[in-house]
């Protein structure tokens, strides 16, 4: 008898929830100008044949591509950061002033109000953080005219960036 109460109960928990909505899908970035979080040091250099090879400041291979742009936002320097099998976790990209307002309203669009945020004297968003439900961080910087994505399986590379920015005048 038991087991007809438990096989009826579940028969109808089905029957309620399989017109329930799926959930969906948190907003965030899978890529970033066409590389995708998670692919391969190979695969960005077929992508960006022109760009360079580096070394973070860790010494995680890195791959810098210049005069980068998407929908009228000019990214002068972008650097994609590589953990090991984890693939390309870390983007930093610096943006043409004049793209300033396009990054942000770019960036909103796509995530929504930030988590935290700066003003400038005049309200303007000097600084943002987006940390979403996927484990990503996203950091604008209106002064540096930066641009910081840590991808969803990067967080051992936190440390990386922040050795970047504390070098403002090295950050790229």
């Amino acid at each position: 008898m038991r087991w007809l109460v438990a096989g009826l109960a579940l028969w109808v928990s089905a029957c309620f929830n399989a017109g329930a909505p799926a959930p969906t899908q948190s907003a965030g970035f899978k890529s970033f100008l066409g590389i995708s979080f998670g692919a391969s040091l190979r695969d960005t250099r077929r992508y960006y044949p022109s760009g360079m090879n580096e070394a973070s400041p860790l010494g995680y291979p890195c791959y810098h591509v210049t005069g980068l742009s998407s929908d009228a936002i000019s990214y002068p320097d972008v650097i994609y950061e590589f953990d090991g099998d984890k693939g390309m976790q870390v983007v930093v990209a610096s943006f043409a002033p004049a793209s300033t307002e396009a990054v942000l309203e770019r960036l909103r669009r796509i995530l929504g109000e930030p988590t935290q945020h700066t003003l400038t004297e005049d309200q303007r968003m000097a600084q943002a953080v987006w940390l979403t439900p996927a484990g990503e961080e996203i950091r604008f910087d209106r002064n540096r005219h930066l641009l910081t994505v840590l991808g969803p399986q990067g967080v051992n590379m936190r440390k990386d960036i922040e050795l970047r920015l504390e070098n403002s005048t090295a950050v790229l």
